[in-house]
């Protein structure tokens, strides 16, 4: 089965969760197509446009670095990376939107607790996507010893799990 996923990540610790636990299902044999999609939440400060320019730029470079990484790895487990979007500002509005198109089987992420005040100012993706989605997801935490819990050979049934979650729906 080739599946179609869709994986958000960030430059943080839970990003970085998302795309282990992409390569642990694709170590556990999962085969597919991935769309990568880099979100970075940025606050809009009054800045001049040379100084807007730098900032925007350094913020580019350092998600196509991430970005790049993240595509590299999952192709060495044997995923073909499709697309790469990077985007400042809200995405779950992206997300949804391109999971309306895909259809994807999967979605994967890292999930970040937000206080009160960060959920105001930028809403809260996660929930926006878990809610909102008709497709599977993972929400993926950091600092999870996946090693404790099973193997790659005792996950080797991925693909029938995810066949029998979509025939579910």
């Amino acid at each position: 089965m080739n599946s179609r996923v869709i994986l958000v990540i960030d430059d943080t610790e839970y990003g970085e969760a998302a795309v282990e636990t992409l390569e642990f299902l694709g170590r556990a044999g999962l085969r597919g197509e991935i769309y990568i999609f880099y979100g970075s939440q940025v606050v809009y400060p009054l800045l001049s446009a040379e100084r807007e320019m730098r900032v925007f730029t350094q913020l580019r470079l350092k998600a196509s670095q991430i970005a790049n990484t993240s595509k590299k790895r999952l192709e060495n487990v044997g995923f073909k990376v499709r697309q790469v979007k990077i985007l400042f500002g809200p995405l779950s509005e992206e997300v949804l939107k391109f999971e309306e198109i895909l259809k994807p089987d999967l979605i994967v992420f890292g999930m970040r607790r937000r206080g009160l005040i960060e959920r105001v100012l930028h809403g809260d993706l996660y929930k926006e996507v878990v809610f909102n989605t008709k497709t599977p997801t993972i929400v993926c935490k950091p600092r999870f010893r996946r090693e404790e819990y099973c193997t790659y050979d005792e996950s080797k049934c991925i693909m029938c799990e995810l066949k029998a979650l979509k025939e579910a729906d």
